[in-house]
């Protein structure tokens, strides 16, 4: 076998095993089932949260939204980088987690406090913050909930935000201060594209659920939502996926990447084979020419 034979080989073995990899670490993370770990759920583990917290001390919280996939733990990193690409357990996932911006406390002292998410194809992470833009779906959907210090807290949702990710207006810390606070509050409900009166006092804390805006460079969806002291149980089931399915990105039942893998994993066998085999055909003409 040439130089250049043996180059190609190795090349057509790498992608396909990068391909195999990527499918297999992919799938970890989307099949991570948290339901186990929910500390808002009745039927939930009362240690899940507690066990969840001790295989990763950056758990800090739950969130919740009313008719969404949105039900995932909050994490909190010393920056707003680690949890792009790593789920709960600290796993590799493109999808990545739910997760406080590093410069706001984890219990929610702040008056605003930014939370992170991808906006995944299949309305995993915050990919249903979008359907939010839409007015009866905003209309409609008014409540979430929020679980940190031990206690489930509730979100009533105020206003869908269009803006651009470098907003420095938004996406700030702000002083102590009643008047700042306030003048913040107004800029976001100018930049709303549909808002509701919620009355705010100068003790009430906001939570600002910041996603990509898909169709716009830059752009971020923003969903403003107020915490309030206890949870307002809507009457609707979340739109989540069915029990026992998990999907990827764009919506692939999980049993079929499993089948996808293996049929992966045996042409990556077979190459293997076929490139052993020629190398030793290669070696015998050589050997025969000796």
């Amino acid at each position: 076998m040439t130089v250049q034979k043996r180059l190609r080989f190795k090349k057509v073995f790498l992608v396909f095993f990068c391909v195999f990899v990527a499918l297999f670490s992919w799938q970890r993370a989307e099949a991570s089932d948290y339901d186990h770990y929910n500390p808002i759920e009745k039927d939930a583990s009362s240690t899940g949260f507690e066990t969840l917290q001790q295989l990763n001390h950056d758990v800090c919280g739950w969130i919740s939204l009313d008719g969404t996939k949105v039900d995932y733990p909050l994490l909190q990193s010393q920056d707003n980088v680690k949890y792009l690409d790593r789920n709960a357990f600290g796993d590799y996932t493109v999808s990545g987690s739910i997760f406080l911006d590093y410069r706001f406390n984890p219990n929610f002292t702040d008056f605003n406090t930014i939370i992170y998410g991808h906006s995944m194809a299949s309305g995993a992470m915050f990919g249903e913050i979008q359907k939010f833009a839409d007015q009866d779906f905003f209309e409609k959907h008014r409540y979430g909930s929020i679980y940190y210090n031990g206690r489930e807290r509730g979100l009533e949702i105020f206003g869908i935000l269009e803006v651009d990710a470098y907003d420095t207006e938004i996406y700030r810390t702000l002083s102590s201060n009643d008047e700042e606070h306030q003048a913040y509050y107004q800029y976001l409900l100018s930049k709303a594209k549909y808002k509701r009166d919620v009355s705010l006092t100068s003790t009430d804390k906001i939570v600002l659920l910041s996603t990509c805006f898909l169709n716009i460079t830059n752009g971020r969806h923003i969903l403003l939502a107020k915490i309030t002291d206890a949870p307002v149980k809507a009457a609707q089931d979340k739109s989540g996926e069915a029990v026992g399915t998990r999907y990827f990105d764009h919506g692939i039942p999980s049993h079929w990447i499993y089948i996808l893998a293996f049929l992966l994993l045996i042409i990556v066998l077979l190459l293997l084979i076929l490139i052993i085999l020629i190398m030793r055909r290669d070696k015998k003409t050589k050997d025969k020419k000796k």
